[in-house]
């Protein structure tokens, strides 16, 4: 039933003990492939089911989703997938015009079922990358539990960041199926989520959208083969720009804006509006907005006594240790420290307590 044409990177072994014990499941995967690829896109022409319809094809209904909001039409998405012993043993194809990027969060042992082929995983340990082609309706038949941090990224999601490149579309992403990738710059930005997708952190908006553009265009590069287009001058925006983005960001300290929003207000692409940002201030909108978090924060710690949780939720920090995290990186020093060495103003101290004309609180204020 086998278009004849051996799938690129497989390993294949037709007397393997588990393809036997599984024959039945190879044969259904096969129903669904019959004449290769052709069969199978013409067997799936729906709308992408995205990253939902994913999890419940993995057994993994309540695994955590993070949707972007800059890319939701194109369906980008964080997901974080985990399966213990009780998850079934044998996950079915999944068919979608779209890929994986899955980063390894501990070693586990699998048979990968991709056009109905076997193929040996190798090289699967903690840390490791993994790259799914959903156009080859993969299904798993896993030996042990695993867990992953994954983005998303739907084929077209590729192909609008090429045409915003002014770049050939991608076809494919080059790997080699079923086997691990050492890649430092994905393994770093999917961890960067998982406090958003187990909800321990919040996280804005603009983070989100900003770590999934940076990790869907890494990967357009690195696999997809996306060239980079040489610019005659360094893109920056328009003075009017420029400043429509910074009162935007600044009216919105806690995030609850997008790079959507954002270029949308300026009339520029998000690639476009992202790069040029980053040549009018030398920073990422992110980074502008963390900044102007930090100079809020510095105001309020030099002419207050304000607690510094409420000074926190105040400058749009999700709370005293996350101000306390920033604050350091970006000054050097904690907020305690900065404050003791730079508070400048004299600050009046009421009480329920003690009334205008204690002479304790005058010890007090004169304190100060």
């Amino acid at each position: 039933m086998s278009d004849g044409k051996p799938f690129r990177g497989c390993v294949v072994s037709s007397t393997a003990p588990s393809l036997r014990r599984t024959y039945n499941f190879v044969i259904l995967t096969r129903m669904h492939v019959m004449s290769g690829r052709t069969q199978t896109n013409r067997l799936h022409q729906q709308v992408a089911p995205g990253a939902g319809a994913l999890a419940e094809s993995l057994n993994l209904q309540d695994a955590p989703i993070l949707q972007t909001s800059a890319t939701c039409k194109s369906g980008l998405a964080f997901i974080e997938t985990t399966c213990s012993e009780d998850t079934p043993l044998i996950m079915q194809p999944f068919y979608d015009d779209a890929f994986l990027i899955s980063l390894q969060l501990q070693a586990w042992d699998f048979d990968l079922y991709a056009d109905g082929r076997l193929i040996r995983p190798q090289g699967i340990v903690a840390g490791a990358t993994l790259i799914a082609d959903f156009r080859y309706s993969p299904a798993y038949e896993r030996r042990e539990p695993f867990h992953a941090v994954d983005l998303y990224i739907p084929h077209k999601s590729l192909n609008a960041l090429t045409e915003d490149a002014n770049a050939p579309a991608i076809d494919e992403l080059h790997h080699v199926p079923g086997n691990a990738l050492q890649d430092h710059v994905t393994r770093h930005l999917l961890l960067a989520m998982r406090p958003a997708l187990s909800g321990q952190s919040p996280t804005s908006e603009l983070f989100v959208d900003y770590v999934a553009r940076a990790l869907a265009t890494h990967v357009a590069h690195t696999y997809g083969g996306m060239g980079v287009r040489l610019e005659a001058k360094t893109a920056r925006l328009a003075r009017w720009q420029e400043q429509c983005a910074k009162e935007l960001i600044a009216a919105n300290l806690s995030g609850n804006i997008t790079l959507t929003d954002l270029a949308k207000a300026c009339g520029l692409s998000i690639r476009h509006f992202t790069r040029a940002f980053r040549g009018s201030t030398g920073m990422s909108p992110h980074t502008w907005l963390l900044q102007r978090r930090v100079d809020k924060a510095k105001q309020q710690l030099a002419c207050s006594r304000r607690l510094l949780a409420e000074i926190a939720l105040d400058c749009g920090f999700a709370d005293q240790s996350h101000m306390t995290r920033v604050f350091h990186r970006v000054i050097g020093m904690t907020p305690g420290t900065w404050r003791r060495l730079n508070q400048r103003c004299t600050v009046e101290i009421t009480s329920p307590i003690l009334s205008n004309s204690d002479p304790s609180l005058q010890d007090m204020r004169s304190a100060i």
